[in-house]
């Protein structure tokens, strides 16, 4: 929702800018006035980053991103929409430029307007296309839009002593088996073994909880030796190794899980 945010800021700042241009242009409104409006989007973008950094200067590198991406994507898009809808093809832009698109000064301390050739403004859009795609990928919003590193972190860090291993702890770690994660986690921990008194144990805890002989056989012919195993499958397991159906399988789990977690087992 974050990105959709900045997307969306993004292509507002310059829709705002250029709809304000069309209108001047389609109401023929007089020159000072397209020269108010052209400080006011100056405005327009400058404003926007100084309230961000104003309210969460931690966000001020994504929130220059979004705006930067957004203009370089979102402009071309508005320029060729609002001159199309002002009166004039978009060809035009492509064929001769723009008519006092800048505004400049003139003889007498005046303010004249600059005409954009179409030589100089098509390689424009298109970098500023190129500009928009990559400053709006999400990788490059998630690399380059974090607040760097503050100068107390970066102390910090320098400070931290590093973790030394002793010869000791290393030899300990060589005796236990790498194979087996079990015994490299919880080396303490030894994982349960089969034998006929667990059989046993599991069968007379199934006989209890009034499990069918075949069930049972099912379940022994499946690899399932004590009662560890069978908790610690899951019912999909149970059902897909056993061969009975998911609902007996379920019922069955959870039978045995109540019986050893309150029946004193």
């Amino acid at each position: 929702m974050r990105y959709a945010f900045g997307i969306i800021l993004g292509a507002i700042l310059p829709f705002m800018i250029f709809l304000g241009a069309a209108i001047i242009r389609i109401l023929t409104l007089p020159w000072d006035v397209y020269v108010v409006w052209f400080f006011v989007s100056i405005g327009i973008g400058l404003i926007p980053p100084i309230l961000a950094y104003v309210a969460n200067k931690d966000a001020i590198r994504e929130f220059l991103i979004y705006e930067a991406g957004g203009f370089g994507f979102f402009s071309p898009l508005w320029i060729i929409l609002f001159t199309d809808l002002s009166g004039d093809s978009w060809t035009v832009l492509f064929l001769e430029g723009i008519y006092d698109g800048l505004i400049g000064p003139g003889p007498s301390g005046t303010i004249i307007g600059v005409d954009i050739s179409n030589v100089i403004l098509i390689p424009i859009l298109v970098l500023c296309i190129l500009i928009g795609i990559i400053f709006l990928r999400p990788s490059f919003i998630a690399k380059h839009g974090a607040p760097s590193e503050t100068t107390e972190l970066r102390e910090l860090k320098k400070s931290a002593k590093p973790i030394v291993t002793t010869e000791t702890e290393s030899s300990e770690l060589l005796e236990i088996d790498s194979e087996d994660p079990i015994e490299y986690e919880m080396p303490e921990v030894v994982p349960p073994k089969a034998s006929a008194d667990t059989m046993a144990d599991l069968r007379g805890l199934l006989t209890e909880l009034g499990t069918p002989e075949p069930t049972i056989n099912l379940i022994f012919n499946a690899g399932i030796a004590t009662t560890t195993d069978l908790v610690a499958t899951s019912p999909e397991q149970l059902s897909t190794i056993t061969g009975i159906d998911r609902r007996t399988a379920e019922d069955l789990h959870m039978a045995v899980q109540k019986k050893i977690w309150f029946g004193g087992i």
